[in-house]
């Protein structure tokens, strides 16, 4: 038997498991648009919650099928290592990755070291893009302070705010405020 044979057969296997689990879902209905997928005529009438939960799994789906994707591209360079005779070495530094760390996880190609050296160099790298123009939010136009009255991000979150604010139901339009009963 090679000597990688073991973990060539668990890398396999999770490779299938993970293609079989693509082609399954459908890449997670994400190839549909999200009116598509939910079937809705408009999103227009639903209320934003309704439409925030239907993102939220959207988003969640995007985050499965690209960690599926990523952990293929690992488990697909490991079983190129073991054919080329290089698997089981750091990719880094070419020392002996430890029996226990590829039992473990079969797909490492670096030892704990290197990989803990890689991550702590870019800590932030793992963050959405979208994060970098968030900071520090609505306050970076904060103009409150200055002596302007213009129309500032303060002044947008609160416009936004506003739009969409909805009472309790036993305040809504159109029903008796007066304490009594009807038609006396």
């Amino acid at each position: 038997m090679a000597p990688w044979e073991a973990q060539r057969r668990r890398l396999a296997a999770q490779r299938d498991a993970i293609r079989g689990r693509l082609e399954r879902s459908g890449q997670y209905g994400l190839n549909d648009s999200m009116q598509d997928q939910l079937g809705e005529l408009s999103l227009y009438d639903n209320h934003p919650a309704d439409i925030g939960d239907e993102l939220f799994e959207r988003s969640k789906d995007l985050a499965l099928r690209d960690r599926d994707k990523l952990v293929l591209q690992e488990i697909e360079r490991a079983l190129a290592a073991i054919e080329d005779g290089s698997y089981g070495r750091c990719a880094a530094c070419g020392q002996a990755i430890p029996a226990e760390r590829l039992e473990a996880y079969p797909a490492a190609t670096l030892c704990v070291v290197c990989k803990q050296a890689e991550e702590a160099q870019r800590p932030d790298a793992q963050r959405p893009v979208e994060e970098s123009f968030l900071w520090p939010g609505f306050g970076r136009t904060d103009l409150d302070r200055r002596d302007a009255a213009a129309f500032d991000g303060e002044d947008a979150w609160q416009a936004v705010a506003r739009f969409n604010e909805r009472r309790f139901d036993y305040e809504s339009e159109g029903l008796d405020d007066e304490p009594g009963y009807p038609f006396s």
